[in-house]
């Protein structure tokens, strides 16, 4: 039973002249900011985090005080209209794990993909979340954290950011400062998270890109299946074309080319944006999971849930939070009706190659989604 008292703990400062090996390694060094450019994290130190926390935090001096804070300890990175929610509201069921604070749903901070850039959610201009907004997220989390601990004085609650567009928004990859001057990002999100944590958990809930897509566009204000249709003949013909003159990454993660579009079809290229994260973490910091295995199962796909993020659980526990019924179920979609069968030929031709990509880059045919 985790008692509740606040400890006393060795204060740790940071030295933002050090440069992490990691990301030295990487060739990413501090260039500072500028102009309408994001906040250049290579210019702080990685906070030095604290072994007696699961969760990552630390100690910092802030307005004469000394604070605890935290950043989260798991990621659920994507994909928008999986089951995201569903899985980040029972993980959240779990006793020891805390929500942020003033974030959408409990569970979504946008952070690395948007707002340390100043966009919305609509990529339109807002005032930029430094490093420090996104530590306010947790800081009702933080001081949870602090004042629970075990019988041995270690603190075992965890927090989370579960922004699922973190995955694969790579938009705003220009305000980059190691970026400038380059036609193709050379930094992007993962490098950035890499400079910041020491041993992520990563989730990832993976559904059929099709069936995403068709979730996806109904969530979003479509009007029937004959103009979901129309749309993605045209977004096709965008994607493809500019694939013709530029790299597969250049068209997908190209604000001017989504902004032409009338669907988020490139959101379900997943194979793309699963080597991008690859090339900075090493395959076992990723939990992927499919939707259609977490809808069959729901009990075993929580087990390796929690057994991923380490957490304890009894087996009436796990029953009770994989009893609790769907979140963000769409009625909209049963309105709408089914997609059309030309369509849902059209987006399995046109994802083929990034599923069967997929599939080799995890070594597991059900990335196929062949059933």
């Amino acid at each position: 039973m985790a008692s509740r008292r606040t400890c006393l703990h060795m204060v740790t400062y940071l030295n933002p002249r050090e440069v992490d090996n990691e990301s030295e390694k990487h060739g990413m060094r501090c260039v500072g900011g500028g102009a309408h450019m994001a906040e250049d994290l290579f210019c702080m130190d990685r906070p030095k985090y604290l072994p007696n926390f699961k969760n990552p935090c630390w100690y910092a001096k802030e307005n004469g005080k000394i604070r605890l804070k935290c950043v989260p300890y798991y990621h659920i990175l994507g994909v928008a209209k999986s089951g995201t929610t569903d899985l980040a509201y029972r993980i959240r069921a779990h006793e020891d794990v805390l929500e942020c604070n003033d974030c959408l749903r409990g569970k979504e901070t946008f952070y690395w993909c948007r707002r340390r850039y100043g966009y919305n959610v609509n990529m339109e201009s807002m005032t930029q979340c430094n490093f420090i907004c996104f530590q306010e997220k947790f800081a009702k989390a933080a001081q949870q954290i602090e004042e629970t601990t075990t019988e041995t004085g270690y603190h075992n609650m965890i927090t989370g950011d579960a922004t699922p567009s973190d995955f694969s928004d790579f938009r705003g990859w220009p305000k980059i400062p190691q970026n400038a001057g380059f036609e193709k990002p050379v930094i992007m999100t993962p490098h950035l998270m890499r400079h910041v944590y020491t041993d992520p958990k990563f989730i990832l809930i993976l559904r059929n890109p099709t069936d995403r897509l068709y979730s996806d566009y109904i969530m979003l204000g479509g009007r029937s299946a004959a103009d979901f249709h129309k749309a993605v003949s045209g977004d096709i013909r965008i994607e493809e074309n500019c694939m013709k003159n530029h790299t597969v990454e250049q068209c997908l993660y190209s604000l001017d080319i989504a902004q032409r579009l009338q669907t988020r079809i490139f959101l379900g290229c997943y194979s793309v944006f699963m080597r991008e994260w690859l090339k900075v973490f090493p395959r076992e910091q990723f939990l992927i999971l499919r939707t259609e295995d977490h809808d069959q199962d729901q009990k075993a796909q929580l087990a390796k849930v929690f057994n991923y993020l380490n957490l304890n659980y009894t087996e009436e526990s796990m029953t009770s939070i994989a009893n609790v019924p769907h979140k963000r179920v769409s009625k909209k979609k049963i309105l709408k009706g089914h997609m059309l069968e030309k369509t849902r030929a059209l987006l399995d031709n046109f994802y083929s190659r990034y599923k069967k990509d997929l599939a080799d880059i995890l070594q597991d045919k059900r990335f196929l989604w062949l059933t």
